[in-house]
């Protein structure tokens, strides 16, 4: 078997001498800093020892005629040819890596808008009532309703029945709440809106403008105001079927865990949450 080529010679004393080198890296730090000193200190551990004559055979090669031929052959190549000689190889390779492609861009997907309404909408909705019907649709309400009555709310004893803009309409159910309506319309298509709602306990004497003794009726008119900013136009008669679905709100168990009470707080479940199933409003704690 003829030889091995001189080039190939030469690179493998070099990587051997290389990986001597990073294999000498992990012996013991005093062993390095020992073998310099002009006279050291006589090593009486064996395993010293082998680092030690490791270390002076590494030397050895590294002096050796062969390693020197080729270390010299080396720096005579880079010499001659040596632009494209870096010593930081990962990071060449980082360099000359491609960037990733971006994704083709997607065709536009026309999605239909989701509402964000709390409330139900259906096909047979009723038209938004005018302004001129509120008094004829409170008597038709009352004349229908026995435990829950519907009027206009005035500060004074005045005999002017007309519908003022906004007007406050007070909605009662018996033994369960009153709650103060503010409603309006505007010029154009005279529609009543509900702005908001303020609920109190059905014994307490209190004006529209000021707030409940009592924090269930607190938190009811803030989720009044929850479903009235989801969706300001509502219709006035599709609100009015939402107050009355809490004629027996301190007796009707949650939707989800099924309690009158909530466990934190001990509060009733004064959330309403449209099923689509059966169309009632379900009772839900606010907790769940």
């Amino acid at each position: 078997m003829s030889p091995p080529p001189a080039v190939e010679s030469q690179v493998q004393a070099l990587t051997d001498l290389y990986n001597s080198i990073q294999n000498a890296r992990h012996y013991p730090r005093d062993l390095l800093k020992a073998t310099v000193l002009p006279n050291p200190l006589p090593l009486t551990p064996p395993s010293l020892s082998l680092y030690s004559q490791q270390l002076k055979d590494i030397a050895h090669t590294l002096r050796s005629d062969a390693v020197q031929a080729a270390l010299r052959a080396a720096q005579e190549s880079q010499k001659a040819d040596g632009q494209n000689i870096m010593n930081n190889v990962r990071r060449e390779n980082r360099k000359r890596r491609r960037p990733a492609s971006p994704e083709s861009p997607q065709p536009y997907t026309v999605t239909e808008r989701q509402s964000s309404s709390l409330f139900p909408v259906t096909k047979d909705d009723l038209t938004c009532l005018k302004s001129s019907e509120l008094v004829e649709y409170i008597r038709q309400f009352n004349k229908e309703h026995s435990s829950c009555k519907l009027g206009i709310w005035q500060g004074t004893r005045s005999s002017n029945k007309d519908v003022k803009n906004p007007a406050t309409l007070r909605f009662t159910i018996k033994d369960v709440l009153t709650a103060y309506l503010t409603v309006s319309y505007t010029t154009s298509d005279l529609a009543l809106l509900v702005e908001s709602v303020t609920t109190f306990g059905p014994r307490e004497r209190k004006l529209p403008h000021s707030q409940s003794e009592y924090s269930v009726y607190r938190m009811l008119s803030q989720e009044f105001g929850r479903m009235i900013h989801s969706d300001p136009q509502v219709g006035f008669q599709k609100f009015i079927t939402l107050l009355c679905s809490y004629e027996n709100m301190f007796t009707m168990r949650c939707d989800k865990c099924q309690r009158v009470l909530c466990v934190e707080g001990h509060v009733a479940a004064v959330e309403r949450v449209w099923n689509e199933s059966n169309g009632q409003w379900e009772p839900r704690h606010i907790s769940c």
